[in-house]
């Protein structure tokens, strides 16, 4: 009978360790959630504002690209103008030059 009670005890300290571990297991199964969804929100983070950081520089460079071209526009109007100019003093040298010969 003793033999049998000493059987009954060592069986309940197997099965408290075994519950200490099971515990122990289960601890480290949720830290391992936790620390893996904290590495994911942290991923998710840093995703987030290079993405706001790319819309803004994708804005700015949408903003220089539309002021580069209204510049480029701005210099056809003014190489018009200046073609113009430069043709109509042309005009009037030839104009003088010709007038030089007859007189």
């Amino acid at each position: 009978m003793n033999k049998a009670f000493d059987e009954i005890k060592l069986l309940g300290d197997e099965i408290k360790q075994l519950k200490l571990e099971r515990k122990q297991f289960e601890k480290s199964v949720e830290k391992d959630r936790r620390d893996k969804e904290s590495a994911f929100e942290n991923e998710r983070r840093e995703h987030q504002q290079l993405v706001q950081q790319m819309t803004g520089q994708e804005q700015t460079l949408t903003t220089q690209l539309m002021e580069a071209n209204r510049n480029i526009q701005d210099m056809s109007v003014e190489k018009k103008k200046l073609t113009k100019e430069r043709d109509a003093m042309q005009d009037r040298f030839v104009f003088f030059k010709k007038l030089k010969i007859y007189i």
